[in-house]
């Protein structure tokens, strides 16, 4: 090198400096491009794969999807068979005799006659029927009464609970309480 002239040296230097700068403008143009790009599909390709991974469980979960259906709708039928149809009064007033058993020492000696309306949601297969009952218990017999009621009929609710002392002449009948509730329940339209 100490034996090129200048002017040869200078050339050389500059064919150096250029020979980098092509490099360069080739590895930013075109080699970090693609590298952005291959950034860009391994993201998408992740993105991808987790949807399959979601889509995967989703197949494998149907059948317990299916079966926990299945197990609804028979559930749902053997309700729907036991739900009131027909002569709604007899049919209330009968049940909730047979259902109130002597351990319950619930007294039930009024029952209204029964109203029928539309549950106050849209598109709802069922109506329901609303009854008055009056009668006499003790607290903790009516409260076990009703708890014991839901539960049987799943249907059926009471509402609107008033209670007040019975006020009877002797000590026993002053501890019972007077009662009056409605059953709502639903009914197959």
């Amino acid at each position: 090198m100490k034996k090129l002239s200048k002017e040869k040296r200078n050339q050389l230097v500059l064919i150096a400096i250029g020979t980098v700068g092509i490099m360069a403008s080739l590895w930013w143009f075109l080699i970090s491009f693609q590298q952005s790009k291959q950034a860009e599909i391994a993201h998408k390709i992740n993105g991808v794969q987790q949807e399959i991974e979601k889509t995967k469980k989703v197949v494998r979960e149907a059948d317990q999807v299916r079966a926990a259906l299945k197990e609804a709708t028979d559930k749902l039928s053997a309700i729907e068979n036991t739900m009131p149809s027909g002569d709604l009064y007899s049919l209330l007033v009968s049940r909730l005799k047979q259902f109130n058993a002597p351990s319950f020492r619930v007294e039930i000696p009024q029952f209204g006659l029964p109203v029928v309306g539309e549950v106050p949601l849209p598109d709802f297969p069922y109506h329901q029927a609303t009854v008055s009952v009056t009668g006499v218990a003790y607290y903790w017999d009516l409260g076990r009464f009703i708890s014991e009621f839901e539960n049987k009929f799943p249907y059926s609710r009471i509402q609107n609970l008033t209670m007040e002392p019975g006020g009877g002449a002797t000590p026993d009948e002053r501890e019972k309480l007077s009662f009056h509730f409605d059953i709502v329940t639903l009914i197959k339209s």
